[in-house]
């Protein structure tokens, strides 16, 4: 009896790996190369509020969702600020301000080939825009770009990743409108 139930748990084992293995296959085009997401709100408040808001860099955790549990700043400010992020599992990444155009956008890029980044990524950035529609209106759009270390085995995590990307841009893009249309 011992010996058919562990034969079942082998055969049930063995088709899950072949099932995620085609998965990831089917996949693979998809996670090959650099990809990107996007995401925008449109926000009912002037341009500099909500730059005020979402260039204060140094307190992004206190208005993202769970993927970021801690934000300290290294060195500098603007372009070439360097600062380290943590998750709630004490990961962390450090980012370097590769723009900074003050009332405009600024972007960060993650240090993916330091030796303890814990993420599946060869590379990984980040884009923040604000842009005017009327004095009480504005656009604010997030671009990320990053691209997988292994598009075979990643092509597994792409939907996964992209749906847990989308939940948390919610999270952090309703924080800042309330922010913003409540200040």
């Amino acid at each position: 009896m011992i010996r058919k139930i562990l034969k079942t748990i082998a055969l049930l084992l063995s088709l899950l790996i072949i099932v995620l293995l085609v998965y990831g296959f089917i996949q693979y085009p998809k996670a090959k190369g650099e990809q990107r997401f996007t995401a925008e709100r449109i926000i009912n408040a002037p341009k500099d509020k909500v730059w005020n808001i979402i260039s204060d860099v140094g307190n992004y955790h206190k208005v993202t969702a769970a993927g970021i549990h801690d934000v300290k700043i290294i060195e500098g400010e603007g372009l070439g600020l360097k600062r380290v992020c943590s998750d709630p599992n004490g990961n962390s990444w450090e980012e370097t301000c590769t723009l900074w155009n003050p009332g405009e956008a600024f972007e960060f890029v993650v240090n993916t080939q330091r030796e303890d980044y814990p993420f599946p990524l060869k590379s990984l950035k980040g884009a923040w825009k604000v842009s005017e529609l009327s004095n009480y209106e504005t656009k604010l759009t997030l671009d990320f770009t990053y691209e997988f270390k292994n598009a075979f085995l990643s092509g597994f995590f792409l939907s996964m990743g992209k749906k847990h990307a989308t939940e948390d841009t919610k999270i952090l893009l309703d924080n800042w409108q309330r922010m913003a249309e409540n200040q």
